[in-house]
């Protein structure tokens, strides 16, 4: 298990550190775009053609267009590639993109993943074992044969703001490299909302925009819900590495969710949509006494006071206030992107045990001992 605990800090900094100190991103300039939430794609409907394009969260540029087309013979403007739809079979190198994938039934489609290690979808694993689904490797590292060999229609990326590794040689050859930004976005149901895409991409449109309104629906239900309460409990989020402890900016996706949950955040009000930075002295001056610790990247006290025996002194630690989502670490990475109702509704169930709510919590836990 020591090497899951270190995958997830390690996934849970990088995400804090792959969101910029920037504040608010503009739009993509498209006013025809079906979005509502995500800034970090667009969608509008032409008349051949479904105009989806991606811009880069760091520049505010488009970084790149494509056109969807049913029919190859179809004419698309320059400077879009155009994409064949339904595609037929896609390499998946994140979790987010699994559970997207999921949602809308098409995991069949899948050719590679990135490591089988951290996935929970089960058709999944079970077509790996098959020997139906190649293994890739990390991003930045993928053997090219191993792409060309998958034959896919589509390999799909985090994205970093540069092309794919050999981009221009695969694209020749038939497989389109598209950058997934779901990562950078901020607000919980812009995450949510990426699932359009992959609607679009496997013909499953509908069933996406109807998934959509779904989630949408029960996220603003329960922030209305969280809203009326006359609590408000303070919270403090994140771990310590090294000597600096990583906590979510003001402005980023896990602040806006504890805001939701109608939670006082401890550092709701720095700048940025990334991650602040703080010696664990500033953070035990801020939050001896604060109740609820969310999100410290392991699994038991015990293993939280390897790391710093002081631990101990927290108020959350002596009422058994800690939070985190390692006990679903593949599920959640698969899940909470797609699922920001039930990360929501977690949390509002946590931080306020007066509504007694019937329902279980989905992702979170408290620390064993």
């Amino acid at each position: 298990m020591k090497t899951k605990h270190i995958f997830y800090s390690i996934i849970f900094i990088s995400i804090l550190f792959g969101c910029s100190n920037n504040t608010k991103k503009k739009k993509p300039v498209n006013s025809n775009s079906i979005v509502k939430y995500a800034e970090n794609f667009s969608i509008s409907i032409s008349e051949n053609y479904i105009d989806f394009q991606i811009l880069n969260p760091e520049t505010n540029e488009v970084e790149k267009k494509y056109a969807l087309v049913k029919n190859d013979t179809i004419k698309v403007p320059e400077g879009y590639t155009p994409i064949l739809v339904p595609i037929k079979s896609v390499i998946a190198l994140s979790s987010t993109h699994i559970g997207m994938l999921s949602k809308l039934d098409v995991c069949k489609l899948v050719k590679g993943i990135s490591n089988h290690t951290y996935i929970h979808e089960p058709s999944i694993l079970d077509r790996y074992k098959k020997g139906e689904i190649i293994e890739m490797g990390e991003e930045n590292s993928i053997p090219v044969e191993s792409i060309i060999r998958s034959k896919s229609d589509l390999l799909i990326y985090s994205g970093f703001g540069k092309a794919f590794p050999h981009q221009e040689q695969l694209e020749k050859l038939g497989t389109i490299c598209l950058a997934n930004y779901d990562w950078k976005e901020n607000h919980p149901l812009g995450k949510a909302e990426w699932i359009k895409v992959f609607g679009y991409l496997t013909g499953k449109e509908n069933s996406a925009s109807i998934y959509f309104k779904i989630i949408e629906k029960d996220y603003l239900r329960l922030k209305k819900i969280a809203s009326k309460l006359k609590s408000t409990p303070n919270l403090f989020s994140g771990n310590l590495v090294g000597d600096i402890w990583y906590s979510p900016a003001g402005e980023s996706y896990n602040a806006i969710l504890f805001k939701d949950a109608k939670g006082d955040y401890k550092y709701a009000n720095t700048k940025g949509t990334g991650s602040t930075e703080n010696s664990f002295e500033q953070i035990f001056s801020d939050n001896v006494n604060t109740k609820y610790w969310f999100n410290p990247g392991v699994e038991s006290k015990k293993d939280l006071l390897k790391s710093q025996p002081k631990f101990k002194l927290f108020q959350a630690y002596k009422q058994n206030n800690i939070f985190s989502y390692t006990f679903s670490g593949n599920e959640f990475w698969e899940r909470s992107a797609i699922e920001p109702n039930h990360v929501l509704s977690d949390l509002i169930r946590i931080l306020h045990p007066e509504l007694k709510l019937k329902n279980k919590l989905y992702f979170y836990r408290t620390l064993s001992k």
